[in-house]
């Protein structure tokens, strides 16, 4: 029997070809299904009599609901509604770079970069594993969403030789973490006895922005390269984390091809070590508004 997938986005013209990227996906998934049937239906074309239609024989009967919510428009939220509460399994797609309504950050939530297919294949195989997934194990996708607004975690990632910047880091930090925007999360909180690894884990999970302190120390630390900077740099792409490095000493971070990528918070040809007082407090604050901002921006 043929499983079914809804598609719940907006009726703008620009999610065409977002649709086309779903669909493209969905066959990926249903090749990797033994050929399974998978069937794709679309709210845009009856999202107009909305009112006088509501979903409810095509949502009620469908196995699966991708959701696109880029552009949370009334007929999105209304159709969205309908799916939690008759508990379908669902897939949360967005544009890049914003984050999902604060509601739903815990649910599976894939981004897409452009709507152009040569810039979303990773996008397109990893929305079709998560196909295959929900379908098999559809109670993993049913989200029952959260009126409350989760701490936002900040990984930061940093050499134990470069510890008096990260203090100085923290205390720009610091109201920030009084006020409940972030749980700022960095190994100095570890206690004997925890399981470190696991701990680490965990927190470069739930981060939704990692900031790097980059030295030559950290590009030669065996735990950052091997243990950190992988998820983190996968999160990156997979969930959108903002990955903001901060150059503090001299290091190869412009010749480094998977860290050059991002906008590091400072001149890499002038790194704090190298700067005064002044322009160095001047850098932390540029990191704290940063934070702040992308952040305070998940709760509009």
């Amino acid at each position: 029997m043929a499983k079914k997938v809804f598609v719940v986005q907006s009726s703008d013209p620009e999610f065409e070809a977002v649709y086309t990227l779903i669909k493209d996906a969905v066959g990926i998934a249903s090749r990797a299904l033994d050929r399974q049937v998978i069937e794709v239906f679309g709210s845009k074309e009856s999202m107009w009599r909305l009112a006088i239609e509501p979903p409810y024989d095509k949502l009620g009967d469908v196995d699966l609901v991708i959701c696109d919510i880029t552009s949370m428009t009334s007929s999105v939220m209304y159709e969205l509604g309908y799916a939690h509460g008759i508990k379908k399994p669902i897939i949360f797609i967005k544009k890049m770079p914003d984050y999902g309504p604060v509601d739903i950050r815990t649910a599976h939530i894939l981004f897409y970069h452009h709507v152009d297919l040569k810039d979303n294949i990773e996008f397109v195989h990893g929305l079709a594993i998560s196909i295959g997934d929900a379908l098999a194990n559809p109670l993993a996708y049913i989200t029952r969403p959260s009126a409350e607004a989760a701490v936002n975690t900040v990984f930061i990632s940093y050499s134990h030789q470069d510890r008096t910047f990260l203090d100085r880091l923290m205390v720009h930090l610091r109201p920030l973490e009084k006020e409940g925007l972030i749980d700022p999360w960095v190994d100095t909180r570890l206690q004997a006895g925890d399981k470190w690894k696991s701990e680490v884990e965990s927190a470069l999970n739930k981060a939704r922005v990692a900031i790097l302190m980059v030295t030559a120390d950290f590009l030669a630390s065996d735990f950052i390269v091997d243990n950190e900077l992988p998820p983190i740099l996968s999160n990156a792409e997979s969930k959108g984390t903002r990955v903001i490095p901060v150059i503090l000493k001299p290091c190869r971070f412009t010749r480094d091809k998977h860290l050059s990528r991002f906008q590091a918070i400072n001149d890499p040809n002038s790194p704090l070590s190298t700067l005064p007082e002044s322009k160095q407090e001047s850098i932390y604050d540029s990191i704290s508004e940063v934070v702040e901002r992308l952040l305070l921006r998940q709760k509009l």
